[in-house]
């Protein structure tokens, strides 16, 4: 889909995947869900600009596993001289689709200030959103950013995170939100993330004990935060990638297996990585690559990644401003998506842990 809302079929088949374009001239940020009808949503920045533009949140829906999509609906449309860029996007526990944002207001391509958080909620798949501009939620969150998935955890409760930063080279603040309610209000949150952390991506791995993938702003390196207790205390647990390597999303494939995909923003690979835990977090396998932009890509990354299937077939979205795959077509920002296999990657035991516990087909 382009940024006027049309949709693009182009899709460009690499060696290991299959590239497909979400949309074009869209920086992007894009975060992956599921509707109740298993159809896959795709919510993202529909502007190539990090937010020095007014643009809106949008959505665009497909229902052949990624492979082709189309607009679907517009979760938050900017105000006058300002954008809606930042997302938290996840589903309530009656199936509605549920979108956090912020952004910024601008003037002339110049930043004027913050935006605080909306909350969009939509019953219909994403076609149509109300949005609530006031959401109750704490006053301290009001003004920060949103990001990552809204969790439905095993107790009833939903979760989002949500940061404050404080300056270049200055340590952020970053908090887990709770709504009792299905999303109706969110008045209890729990500072995470001890010295610094921003972009986080929440997980629940067993019944009250919830991981967070965080980037950090200092050196922009994600690290791993646990807590216990359903989110009531947390501990930093230990970094998951070096630095200038961020933002990451954390899923969990079957049993005990975690897979994070994170950014590689290191200039000479810029791409994507992805690391596998076969023990709920304690430890991880080391890292590896499944996708490279190419040698003139200045800004990529923020991935987000859903499971397809129990063979283990995986779909990532990113974003990007150099595709290397599309040849004359490499350059301009655009949201991407992309296929592919665990089962390149993992031996026969890590399979074996997906989904039911029966080996995959091979």
């Amino acid at each position: 889909m382009d940024s006027r809302g049309l949709p693009i079929r182009f899709h460009e088949m690499t060696k290991d995947k299959e590239i497909v374009i979400v949309a074009e001239d869209a920086c992007g940020w894009p975060n992956l869900a599921r509707t109740v009808g298993e159809e896959l949503v795709c919510i993202y920045f529909n502007r190539p600009s990090h937010g020095l533009e007014e643009g809106d949140l949008v959505c665009s829906a497909s229902s052949d596993g990624g492979l082709t999509w189309e607009f679907r609906g517009t979760p938050a449309p900017h105000p006058v001289e300002g954008n809606r860029m930042h997302l938290a996007v996840g589903s309530a526990g009656n199936g509605d689709l549920l979108a956090f944002s912020s952004g910024f207001s601008v003037k002339e391509s110049q930043f004027t200030g913050f935006g605080n958080q909306w909350l969009s909620r939509s019953s219909d798949e994403g076609r149509s959103w109300e949005v609530n501009e006031v959401p109750d939620v704490p006053e301290h969150c009001l003004g920060a950013i949103p990001f990552g998935r809204i969790l439905k955890l095993s107790d009833g409760r939903l979760a989002y995170s949500c940061y404050c930063s404080e300056g270049k080279e200055n340590p952020s603040k970053t908090w887990v939100v709770f709504s009792s309610d299905d999303g109706a209000t969110w008045p209890t949150s729990v500072q995470f993330g001890e010295d610094d952390s921003n972009e986080a991506t929440l997980l629940e791995v067993d019944p009250g004990r919830l991981l967070a993938a965080a980037r950090t702003h200092i050196d922009h390196h994600v690290k791993l935060c646990e807590s216990s207790d359903a989110g009531e205390t947390w501990s930093d647990i230990s970094p998951l990638t070096l630095p200038m390597q961020h933002p990451a999303d954390l899923i969990k494939l079957g049993g005990d297996l975690l897979l994070l995909t994170y950014g590689i923003r290191n200039r000479g690979l810029m791409g994507i990585g992805a690391r596998l835990s076969q023990d709920g977090g304690i430890t991880w396998r080391a890292p590896w690559v499944i996708h490279q932009f190419g040698e003139e890509a200045t800004d990529c990354g923020y991935p987000s990644t859903v499971l397809l299937d129990e063979d283990g077939t995986l779909l990532t979205a990113s974003y990007t401003d150099y595709e290397s795959s599309l040849g004359k077509k490499a350059h301009g920002y655009r949201t991407i998506a992309f296929r592919w296999s665990l089962q390149e990657y993992l031996d026969e035991k890590a399979l074996q842990s997906i989904s039911d516990g029966e080996l995959l087909n091979i």
